[in-house]
Formats: structure tokens, C-alpha cells, sequence
């Protein structure tokens, strides 16, 4: 009886061998034909620069000038802030906080913020902001007189302003009813606009600004509209611009090395590595030097050969436009 349980358990385990053996060869079989396994890696350089703006937020309805940008990125980074014609240069903290003041466009901003650092590695984020001195910010009060409903509306009004920031719907027409406007949001979005809050400021922009009424509106026309979210995401507004669609502009910033240095042009390579390529800077590009926190203008000839420069161009159509070249002081690196 000892001998036949000794051979059972010599046979089992013999058995337990060969399947778990069997098993090897096929997952090396499988292994071999489709190559090993790969593993994510991150790509280098995107979490480090990673980019965030915190202020203004994405349609936030702005009335004050100048306009604070602020987000975090990466600690004692580059950060370039493009706004319309003009680029805004600072470095983050040693937390990685930024803020910057820029003067904003009446109307929409398109606002760029771009991080770069020494090697060239870049993030980005883009948002809409619109500027308006016109924007009641104070919701008017009821008269005496009102009826309950329109109290109703205006403490609607007031909890709502008091709860959430001023915001903006961007896009075209699409239907008009009795108290609502729906429209095509630049982000491919339908949202609606409630257009029985009081009374609404319509101005078109189109070929100078007028006060128009409200009847006045018509599917298709590109509007900017002003006001309150509520509860169903449904904008009150208080102010619509009737304007043109406004087209993005490709922004890209990149970080160069000085190779040489003429009377009119620039000879740079990508601190990344690649081709040197000349720049000839235009009437309308900005020539400016960070040190110690501060920018100042200066000329070509007070850049020195085998520094740093931070380079922001207009990909938009061919060729690329320079719009910013920002000389990095030696100190500063």
C-alpha cells in the first residue's frame, strides 16, 4: 500500500512537470513571434513642462485692464504668455506658480501659455477670455413696483452672480425663439442663450460698434454673448456682441542657441539639436532681453554669440513670422 502511494505521488508530480513545461514553450513560442512585451515610458520632457492656467478661466468674462494670467508648471521654468500681437516672457517660482499682467484686446483674447525649458522641452495651453469695460457687473435691482416675477429673476440673477464668475458663449446662430438663442459654440458645442433677463445690450462690432436691438440679431451671425450660467447651462445674458469670427493664429515657441550674430539677422540653432536656421527680423518683431526678472528692448547687435534666446513665431502660413525673440542674459541661466 506505501509503495503504490509512493508511486502515485512520482507520478503526479512527473505529470505537474510536464503541463507546467508544455506552458513554458508555448508562451515562449509566443513571445519570440511577436517580440517582448513593451512597457510605457513616459515621453520626454511632457510631465516635466506640463502647463496649467488657473486665471483667467477658459470663457471667463473679464472687465478690468491690465488682465492677470497665472497657472503652475514645472519650478523655475520659462514661461511665455502669447496673447493677439503681443508675447509676455517670466519664469516660474520655486514652487512652479507664474502670474503675469497683459493688456488685453477689446473683445475676445485668444491666450496662449507656453513653458520651455534649457533643453527645449515645451507644454501649452490655450484659452478664450473675453474683455469687456461695458459688462455690468452689478446686476440691476428690481423696481418698487415689479411684479413677482421679475423679483424672482433678479434674485435669480443675484445668487447666481454672487455663486459663479462672468461668462461668455462664443459662436454662430443656429435658431432663434421667443426668449432663446442657440448658437454653434466655437468648441463645437449647442448652447443656449436666455435672452428674457432684463434688458440686453446689443452692440455690432461689424464695421465699427452700434447699439442695435435685440430683433435685430439673425441666424448666422457670429456673437459673443454675455452673462450667468444657471443651473441648466443655460447663459442669461446681460450684453451680445454681434462681431466676425476670428481666426486662430499657430503660435510656436522654441528655444535657441546663438551661433552668430550680423547686423540684421540671426544665425540660431535648436537647443534641441538640429539645423541652424537665419532669422531676419521685421519692422513688427519684438527684440527683448530678460535679467533679473525684467525685460527691456534692445538690438541685435547687444546679443551675444553661444547664449540662450527664446524664439516665438507665427506658423500660421509660410514662411513663419518672428513675432518675439527674447535674449536670455548669461546670469539668468
Amino acid at each position: 500500500m506505501r509503495k503504490e502511494l509512493v508511486w502515485a505521488g512520482i507520478i503526479g508530480i512527473s505529470f505537474g512537470l510536464i503541463i507546467a513545461f508544455g506552458a513554458w514553450r508555448i508562451r515562449s513560442s509566443v513571445v519570440s513571434k511577436s517580440g517582448p512585451v513593451p512597457t510605457a515610458t513616459p515621453q520626454n520632457g511632457v510631465e516635466k513642462s506640463k502647463i496649467t492656467i488657473d486665471k483667467p478661466k477658459n470663457f471667463d468674462v473679464v472687465i478690468a485692464s491690465p488682465m492677470t494670467v497665472s497657472g503652475i508648471t514645472k519650478p523655475l521654468t520659462w514661461v511665455v504668455i502669447s496673447v493677439e500681437k503681443t508675447d509676455y516672457l517670466t519664469r516660474s517660482a520655486g514652487d512652479g506658480s507664474f502670474s503675469l499682467d497683459i493688456e488685453p484686446v477689446a473683445g475676445i483674447n485668444h491666450i496662449k501659455a507656453t513653458s520651455i525649458n534649457a533643453q527645449g522641452n515645451t507644454s501649452s495651453q490655450e484659452i478664450l477670455a473675453v474683455y469687456s469695460t461695458s459688462f455690468r457687473e452689478d446686476i440691476p435691482e428690481a423696481p418698487e413696483d415689479a411684479k413677482d416675477s421679475d423679483l424672482d429673476k433678479a434674485v435669480a440673477l443675484k445668487v447666481a452672480q454672487a455663486q459663479k464668475p462672468p461668462k461668455a458663449y462664443i459662436g454662430t446662430i443656429t435658431d432663434i425663439m421667443d426668449s432663446t438663442i442657440q448658437i454653434k459654440s466655437v468648441d463645437s458645442q449647442i448652447q443656449q442663450i436666455a435672452t428674457d433677463k432684463f434688458d440686453i445690450t446689443v452692440v455690432n462690432t461689424k464695421g465699427g460698434s452700434k447699439t442695435v436691438k435685440l430683433t435685430d440679431i439673425a441666424i448666422g451671425d457670429f456673437v459673443v454673448a454675455m452673462g450667468y450660467i444657471d443651473g441648466n447651462d443655460v447663459l442669461d445674458a446681460q450684453r451680445i456682441l454681434v462681431t466676425t469670427a476670428s481666426s486662430d493664429s499657430e503660435i510656436s515657441v522654441s528655444m535657441q542657441k546663438v551661433d552668430g550674430v550680423a547686423k540684421k539677422s540671426l544665425t540660431l540653432t535648436p537647443a534641441a539639436g538640429g539645423e541652424a536656421l537665419t532669422i531676419t527680423p521685421d519692422k513688427d518683431t519684438q527684440i527683448r532681453s530678460f535679467s533679473d526678472g525684467k525685460i527691456k528692448n534692445i538690438k541685435i547687435t547687444d546679443i551675444s554669440e553661444s547664449d540662450l534666446m527664446i524664439v516665438v513665431s507665427d506658423t500660421t502660413g509660410t514662411p513663419a513670422i518672428s513675432r518675439s525673440l527674447f535674449y536670455l542674459e548669461p546670469k539668468e541661466e
